[in-house]
């Protein structure tokens, strides 16, 4: 065993490493080493070197502007630091922007050429950030849900509903982009990329909802069953923040009661009414499901104490 000198933000420690791994890493007395913390584990990596930065390639086949966009967001989510990104016109170029600016965080076009440019890392957060927007998804998805409830007791025009939406996406991929990136056990992983899955889609309902309304006059009377969602939601925020698996487990019995006993007896009526009620009732199981995967993290993170 050999010993190293470790960095670990602005900390000094002495530690022992396996001498196999030192000679293979070709480090003598007193070299540092990295340090990196993962869930209940340490990482050690050889100091003094740049990490390597994963490099894509992107050919855009179409101007579909959802799938150009999902093309380059899913490479920013799997962790690419620099992505080589190749168009065939500007319609093409013209969508990239646009992604960019909405959907993702501190990458910007940092060369471009006649059907080709690079877009890289430039002023996006650091992964130690993950836990803040993390709860910034949560925090800015109950904002959603209030000023819909607003728009729809025709309090407010909530017109900044798609503002809301983007910074909710922004805030979504630089997490997967994290999760990707960091030493997750393969569970973890899974689990975490499931649940804002799950959530994500829950908030696209009443994206969706407030789409409909742009050119929709409804007289929406059911606000109780508004605000059971809103209730079932606010129980799922709390139980994810605090870790609290109860909370988790009280939108279970939530849903039964919404789904089943509030929501069959309401879309009997045959009215615009039930629009409405399908994107809230969508929303209710999308944010249902989510728990699950969270229950998971809470208790895996519980049994590795």
């Amino acid at each position: 065993m050999n010993r190293k000198l470790v960095k670990q933000g602005a900390a000094t420690l002495m530690i022992s490493l396996p001498s196999k791994w030192t000679k293979a890493q070709n480090l003598g007395k007193g070299d540092e080493v990295n340090i990196e913390e993962s869930q209940n584990s340490l990482i050690i990596s050889k100091g003094g070197e740049e990490k390597t930065k994963k490099h894509a390639k992107i050919t855009l086949s179409n101007s579909t502007e959802s799938s150009t966009r999902t093309v380059i967001v899913n490479a920013y989510r799997a962790g690419y630091d620099i992505i080589e990104i190749y168009y065939q016109d500007e319609k093409q170029y013209k969508i990239l922007l646009n992604t960019l600016k909405d959907y993702i965080i501190g990458f910007d076009i940092t060369k471009k050429e006649k059907d080709r440019c690079i877009i890289e890392n430039i002023t996006e957060p650091s992964e130690e950030q993950f836990e803040i927007l993390f709860k910034k998804i949560l925090y800015k998805i109950s904002v959603l849900i209030d000023g819909t409830r607003e728009r729809l007791k025709q309090n407010s025009k909530f017109e900044e509903y798609n503002e809301v939406v983007m910074s909710i996406h922004q805030y979504d991929n630089f997490c997967r982009r994290v999760i990707s990136k960091r030493n997750l056990p393969e569970s973890t992983e899974n689990l975490l990329w499931t649940f804002l899955a799950l959530l994500i889609h829950g908030q696209r309902e009443l994206y969706h909802l407030n789409r409909f309304l742009d050119n929709n006059k409804v007289q929406f009377r059911n606000f109780e069953f508004y605000d059971s969602m809103k209730e079932l939601f606010n129980n799922m925020q709390e139980g994810c923040i605090k870790k609290d698996v109860s909370k988790l487990e009280k939108v279970h019995e939530m849903e039964k009661k919404i789904i089943y006993d509030q929501l069959y007896k309401l879309i009997q009526k045959n009215q615009k009414e039930n629009i409405v009620l399908f994107h809230l009732a969508a929303a209710v199981k999308d944010f249902y499901l989510a728990t699950s995967p969270m229950i998971g993290l809470l208790l895996e993170s519980s049994v590795s104490k």
